[in-house]
């Protein structure tokens, strides 16, 4: 179990109680784009994964990309996307796709030809720009009615919608950001160095089984507000998947990928070359925008401002102990305001 898949079987829980859960995802895909260069160098061949729900309409018209989050895969979004689900594929064709660096996509874990730290350093542009490969080459297409993100998701969705304006007609960040603040970089770059002073690490060669556990803890720590964390020490004696996700030691993710990505995340910054006004023209989609007001992972400021920007932006800020997991606990809310904006 990676940390960030609690999410969605949190929300498979909340979920239950209205309907049945999927148990498993679409199937596994994986495609050649081909070379790929990268921030930090060419890589000769990079294979992206992906998953396709419900029917593409004839005029392409239904497209919803759903990009993952840090440390996740399309594996552990099944509980977001199906029937009924926050992407409803009655209505929508969703294509979900594995971010490079996931363990899925090609990545430091799995490349032959460049393993480990030897794998260049990649940004959320270069996600997104293979991403964009893969639909033009391998799917057809053109064109996505929506992108919804989830976290590095919405960092994503962001990125599409500044690098291929045209492409998507509406955008959904949920608990991402335009621009890390001082305080993201912080949290950010403290997981960095957890890896990096694991006594395993060995410079990214570190053996099979070696546990983070400092990592581990310091993510599970940022993911919440101290006022949950104290909430989840009292109820400690009830079996519930929050206190298995509080205990957790290890993961399942590998540790150089998760190194890679946060690298990534650090670099990523829209408001880099002007002003979130200047952002906000770049931006032709229409967006809605969800934060937490408690979030201790990624700062709410940059996304409340750009909405401030943007006409015809919605804003939903949620306000809870959750913090950076507050969807999860609003998750009805949060569903509603999808699925109203989507349509």
């Amino acid at each position: 179990m990676n940390l960030y898949r609690y999410a969605g079987q949190t929300l498979c829980a909340l979920l239950a109680m209205m309907s049945a859960c999927a148990s498993m995802a679409a199937e596994q895909q994986l495609a050649s784009i081909g070379s790929l260069t990268m921030t930090g160098g060419k890589i000769k061949q990079c294979s992206l994964g992906y998953r396709t729900y419900g029917t593409l309409a004839a005029d392409q018209g239904n497209v919803v990309l759903v990009p993952t989050w840090l440390t996740g895969r399309t594996a552990d979004q099944v509980d977001l996307i199906g029937p009924g689900k926050l992407i409803d594929t009655d209505r929508w064709y969703v294509i979900a796709l594995d971010a490079i660096g996931n363990g899925v996509s090609c990545s430091p874990s799995n490349s032959k030809t460049h393993p480990r730290l030897k794998f260049p350093e990649f940004g959320i542009r270069d996600m997104v720009k293979a991403q964009h490969r893969l639909l033009a080459l391998t799917l057809g297409i053109d064109h996505a009615h929506a992108i919804v993100g989830i976290s590095m998701g919405g960092m994503q969705a962001l990125q599409w919608a500044v690098m291929y304006p045209d492409y998507a007609s509406k955008v959904v960040t949920i608990v991402g950001t335009p621009q890390p603040t001082a305080q993201d970089l912080q949290v950010w770059r403290a997981e960095m160095s957890a890896i990096e002073r694991n006594p395993g690490w060995n410079n990214g060669n570190y053996a099979p089984g070696t546990v983070f556990r400092n990592l581990t803890a310091l993510h599970t720590e940022s993911l919440w507000t101290p006022e949950h964390a104290a909430a989840r020490t009292v109820a400690a004696k009830q079996p519930t998947e929050d206190r298995l996700h509080g205990t957790q030691t290890s993961q399942s993710f590998s540790a150089v990928d998760w190194y890679r990505q946060l690298q990534a995340m650090t670099t990523f910054d829209l408001v880099r070359d002007g002003g979130m006004a200047t952002l906000s023209g770049k931006i032709k989609a229409r967006m809605l925008i969800i934060t937490s007001e408690q979030d201790r992972l990624v700062d709410p400021a940059p996304s409340k401002a750009l909405a401030a920007q943007k006409r015809n932006t919605r804003l939903l800020v949620l306000d809870n102990d959750c913090g950076h997991m507050a969807p999860v606990c609003e998750m009805k809310k949060v569903d509603q305001a999808v699925k109203d904006f989507l349509e």
